[in-house]
């Protein structure tokens, strides 16, 4: 399973970095009205800020572990 680093935005394909700046750039009380949606299952997806262990990447909201951008499974 890879990383989605990329997504759709009101059918607009756009990189991880420009949905971090227009999340960014939202009234807090409107960012969760924001429509990013995974480019290959459609389902809803947030970006998520690089760390320490990951690049900026885009997470599903809601698991889907049919897409092949679902998250992997952590070892503990």
């Amino acid at each position: 399973m890879g990383l989605a680093l990329q997504c759709k935005f009101y059918g607009h394909i756009i990189t991880v970095d420009k949905a971090l700046a227009v999340r960014d750039g939202a009234e807090p009380q409107h960012r969760h009205d924001l429509l990013f949606e995974c480019d290959k299952c459609g389902k809803p997806v947030r970006p998520r800020a690089a760390g320490d262990k990951h690049v900026a990447h885009f997470v599903h909201i809601r698991q889907n572990p049919e897409c092949c951008y679902g998250e992997p499974q952590r070892e503990y």
